[in-house]
C-alpha cells in the first residue's frame, strides 16, 4: 500500500469530492452547515495523504484519505483540549478521514502513525464523532479529553446535531502507537513523508453498486461498514 502526500489541485479536489461523497451517504449521513468553511480550510491548506493500493487494479484511485495539519499552519478546530504546553509545531490535528474500501480507515490510521513518528511529533488530536455514530473506539493509543461537544460546523442530513469526542495521543501512548506500527514493513517515498508499507490488515476490494454508480462505503459508520 501507498500513502502519498497530495501536491496538485487536481488531486485535492479528487479528495475534496471522495469526502463530500463519503459523508453524504444514506445510513450515515451528514455534512458541513452552510456558514462552516472549517472543511474547506483543512482542505485547502492542510496536508491532504490518501491511500493507494498501487499493486491492485487500479494503482492511481484514491481509496482513503485523511488530512493533518500541525498546530503552528493554524489553530485547532475546537478550543478543546488545552495543548499549549507543547511545541505548536509538534502538535498535529488530523481529520477528514474517508474511505471507499471496507477496511482502509484502519490502514489509514496505521499509515499516519508511522507518518506521526517520521514527523517527531509530540502529541496527536482528533475529533471522531461521538453521536449519533459513536466512533470514537477505533483510535487506539488515545484518550479521551473531556466531555463530548456539540460539534458547531456539521449537521446529519436531517438536521441533528452531530457531537465529537476530543481525543489525545501523547507521551507513552503515542510513542507505544507508533512503535506498533513500525513493526511492520514500511519505507519513506521522499521528503515529504509519503510512504510505503506492507498492509497488517485486511482490505477489501468490493465496492456496492448504487444508483448505477459504485457506492462509496464509510469507513467505520453505519453498522460498522467498513469493519
Amino acid at each position: 500500500m501507498e500513502l502519498r502526500l497530495l501536491k496538485t489541485e487536481l488531486e485535492r479536489r479528487a479528495f475534496a469530492r471522495r469526502l463530500g461523497e463519503v459523508r453524504a451517504m444514506r445510513g450515515a449521513g451528514f455534512g458541513e452547515t452552510h456558514r462552516s468553511v472549517i472543511g474547506e480550510v483543512h482542505v485547502a491548506f492542510g496536508k491532504l495523504y490518501a491511500l493507494y493500493d498501487e499493486r491492485g487494479t487500479a494503482p492511481d484511485e484514491m481509496i482513503g484519505g485523511f488530512a493533518m495539519h500541525d498546530l503552528a499552519m493554524f489553530s485547532q478546530s475546537y478550543p478543546k483540549p488545552d495543548l499549549t504546553h507543547l511545541p505548536p509545531d509538534k502538535v498535529f490535528e488530523c481529520g477528514e478521514l474517508w474511505a471507499v474500501a471496507a477496511g482502509a480507515g484502519r490502514l489509514l490510521r496505521h499509515a499516519g502513525a508511522i507518518i506521526a513518528g517520521a514527523l517527531e511529533a509530540r502529541a496527536m488530536l482528533v475529533y471522531p464523532i461521538f453521536k449519533p455514530w459513536n466512533l470514537s473506539g477505533s483510535y487506539n493509543n488515545f484518550v479521551r479529553a473531556g466531555d463530548p461537544v456539540e460539534w458547531p460546523y456539521a449537521r446529519t442530513l436531517d438536521g441533528g446535531q452531530i457531537y465529537v469526542q476530543p481525543m489525545v495521543s501523547e507521551g507513552e501512548a503515542l510513542a507505544a502507537g507508533i512503535a506498533e506500527a513500525k513493526r511492520y514493513g514500511y519505507e519513506l517515498l521522499d521528503e515529504e513523508m509519503g510512504l510505503r508499507f506492507e498492509a497488517p490488515f485486511a482490505i477489501s476490494s468490493k465496492k456496492i453498486a448504487f444508483r448505477g454508480r459504485t457506492q462509496i462505503v464509510p469507513d467505520e459508520a453505519a453498522k460498522r461498514a467498513a469493519a
